[in-house]
């Protein structure tokens, strides 16, 4: 008893110094609604995320630390928190960062004057021999030199924790036949190597080397606009293979987790979901016109129901099939601003079309993305 007491003594006294360091889009102090779940000791301190292993360049958040302050010790300026936050991509949500973890220090943008760089002597072109004296060369040399590929590379905008520990929007939600109704550890979760108990065997179809996807209902999805109920947030938990079939059951093991699984999860057929991939990303500025394309609004924050997003999180709009997205499509975020010109905020990709919603990675963000947001279809 005395050492859940002293436990309990411990967390708070994490959580009354973590309150102190919440940040807002504007520089002012505001609490979030939804403070982080499952605090747990790391070290000599505590914290709900997972944090990395601290390096000799880290910095170790401070009480009384906020990204906005961090942001204009480090950049020079507090309203590029964003950038601190994205190099940080352990921290879920930007209101709650805890005394004891580490953080990576961003470097300092390079600030290029109106006339354009100044040329060095070392970006000088070298001088060029003169082209007959170019031509006259040998005929053994006359062979055919190598020809360097025009193709463009290509860039990943998705890696597989977006894609496989994202989660869609379901309406309505339709549960699945076959769950996990057991585990071989006594352990309410189950993680990358554990073993697991489906509620199918061979007299339903399962069999050996069948992959599936573990997802959860997580929560009820309401527009932030309309009030209107959207559907069920579907969060994509684990891959499992299954090791075995029996006739009514089955024995698998969970290859890979986002988090850990347990009793009363669902199981769907296990499907690759490939990295949208493109040449080059338009730029996007303060300036830009509207494309006229379709417009939305962001509706949810996903699986931990975060209320302000930046760069690198995944959350989900309303722009769906009828919207004519499909992944890969790139969306402009940006935030109705009255009579005044609108504020662009950044950049997303489309990752999933689930019906009348997507699953959409934001690339960039200028400054805090939230709930009730806007995204207009920049490239389809």
């Amino acid at each position: 008893m005395r050492l859940t007491l002293k436990v309990a003594a411990l967390a708070l006294t994490a959580f009354a110094a973590v309150s102190q360091s919440v940040v807002a889009a504007d520089g002012a102090t505001e609490k979030s609604t939804r403070p982080p779940k499952g605090l747990k000791q790391v070290g000599d301190h505590w914290t709900p995320w997972e944090p990395p292993q601290a390096t000799a360049e880290s910095y170790t958040i401070q009480r009384g630390d906020t990204l906005w302050d961090l942001s204009g010790k480090w950049l020079g300026d507090p309203h590029l928190w964003p950038q601190v936050w994205d190099q940080n991509r352990y921290i879920l949500d930007s209101h709650w960062i805890y005394p004891g973890d580490p953080l990576a220090v961003p470097g300092k943008p390079n600030v290029v004057p109106p006339e354009g760089p100044t040329p060095t002597a070392e970006a000088q072109p070298a001088p060029t021999e003169p082209a007959a004296e170019t031509a006259a060369a040998a005929p053994e040399d006359r062979g055919a030199a190598p020809v360097a590929s025009t193709r463009p590379a290509m860039i990943q905008l998705a890696d597989e924790h977006d894609l496989y520990c994202s989660g869609w929007v379901e309406d309505p939600h339709q549960p699945a036949t076959l769950t996990i109704v057991g585990a071989e550890l006594e352990k309410r979760d189950q993680g990358a190597g554990d073993i697991i108990y489906l509620s199918q065997g061979r007299n339903q179809g399962i069999a050996a080397g069948a992959e599936y996807l573990v997802v959860r209902a997580d929560h009820k999805v309401v527009h932030p606009a309309t009030h209107e109920e959207m559907g069920m947030y579907m969060q994509r938990m684990a891959h499992v293979r299954v090791l075995c079939a029996q006739e009514n059951t089955a024995t698998a093991i969970v290859v890979a987790s986002c988090e850990g699984v347990h009793d009363g999860d669902e199981l769907l057929p296990w499907k690759e979901m490939p990295s949208p991939m493109v040449a080059s990303l338009p730029p996007v500025d303060r300036c830009m016109e509207p494309s006229g394309l379709s417009q939305g609004w962001i509706v949810d924050g996903g699986p931990d129901e975060l209320i302000s997003v930046a760069g690198g999180n995944v959350v989900n709009t309303d722009l769906g099939n009828e919207a004519g997205v499909r992944p890969g499509s790139l969306l402009t975020i940006f935030r109705d601003n009255g009579d005044l010109p609108r504020l662009v905020l950044g950049q997303a990709v489309v990752l999933t079309v689930d019906g009348a919603t997507s699953t959409v990675k934001v690339l960039h963000s200028t400054r805090e993305v939230r709930l009730g947001d806007r995204a207009e279809v920049m490239q389809q």
